[in-house]
């Protein structure tokens, strides 16, 4: 009969427990952790809800989980977005399709490798008192759009629907409808529509002209990066994407939490406002990325939603270039 040696089972159980902390614990260098990959992430405006899910990746420890130092840049109309990216300042970026298939056109090889919002938030809005209930008597009124991120949508918008008098190109705010100097503003749903309200116009004082019901939705905030670094780097792209969709997720479900840290962050940054406002954008935020009419998956992009923006910003360049689909979408879930 063979006897069990205790010394050969007690060096087996060590050697387990070894390999056991190698895997838990691996070393690296001697440093006894694998270094985090830095990560410079810029989003297309100051520190609010919209960008909620990043903040709380970053606020929660969820980018260090998957491997990642993320640095996130304060946007603004100082940055400009598609430059950072193609100089390398930053490694990925939140823009919006219709801008980043402009891009592509022009040539700069941009790709989307999520998509984040599956609804636009682009309203136009007029007061009852105006008069201007419906598109056509937009004509001949004094219309203001954003300068910026929004001009191709919206001034796209109002050349297809033959409205081109008196349009006025504006960094952003609602002062001049307030002040009756415009007749007709566009505003974001989660952010100047509830502007508007705070200022003392009721939501019923208000015409509200949403791009989604003309059809006309463009898909706004996917996270962008050049063709050049995913290439080089797709675990680093497929890490900062799925880390990304964990922190929408932890915003969005942990809702007083994240009001209260975006609340933090907005006073850093020197961004005027309050509970009530962020409270406000951040509801938003499930219905933009979220949308009942839709189940599309967070981060996947439709083709059908390709398609249209494809289709509109050729229209509006007056080009026949195209942009392939496969080469666009770079989803990684």
């Amino acid at each position: 009969m063979k006897k069990n040696n205790p010394l050969k089972r007690t060096i087996s159980g060590i050697q387990k427990y070894i390999t056991f902390l190698l895997l838990v614990f691996p070393v690296w260098g001697g440093t006894g952790t694998i270094p985090l990959k830095s990560v410079n992430f810029l989003p297309i405006w100051v520190p609010q809800p919209q960008f909620a899910g990043y903040y709380m990746a970053k606020e929660k420890g969820i980018y260090e989980k998957y491997g990642l130092d993320v640095n996130i840049i304060n946007g603004g109309h100082s940055k400009d977005t598609k430059e950072m990216l193609v100089q390398g300042k930053a490694d990925f970026s939140i823009l919006h399709l219709s801008s980043a298939v402009k891009y592509r056109i022009q040539g700069v090889n941009l790709v989307n490798v999520a998509q984040i919002f599956q609804k636009s938030a682009i309203q136009f809005v007029s007061r009852k008192s105006s008069g201007i209930d419906s598109l056509h008597k937009f004509q001949g009124k004094r219309i203001a759009i954003l300068r910026t991120v929004l001009q191709e949508t919206t001034e796209g918008f109002l050349k297809k629907y033959g409205i081109t008098d008196e349009i006025y190109r504006i960094n952003g705010g609602i002062n001049l409808l307030l002040k009756g100097a415009i007749d007709v503003c566009v505003v974001m749903k989660y952010n100047e529509l509830n502007t508007l309200y705070n200022q003392g116009i009721n939501f019923d004082e208000l015409n509200i002209f949403d791009l989604n019901n003309y059809q006309f939705g463009l898909l706004e905030d996917g996270i962008y990066m050049t063709g050049e670094r995913y290439k080089a780097d797709p675990e680093l792209t497929s890490a900062f994407v799925n880390a990304s969709i964990e922190g929408w997720e932890y915003a969005l479900n942990n809702f007083d939490e994240t009001i209260v840290v975006m609340l933090r962050l907005q006073a850093n940054a020197n961004v005027i406002s309050n509970r009530a406002h962020t409270e406000w954008m951040l509801k938003c935020m499930r219905e933009m990325i979220y949308p009942e009419e839709k189940k599309t998956k967070i981060g996947h992009l439709e083709k059908n939603d390709f398609n249209a923006a494809v289709k509109f910003m050729m229209q509006y360049l007056n080009v026949k270039n195209n942009v392939d689909y496969q080469d666009f979408y770079k989803g990684v879930r």
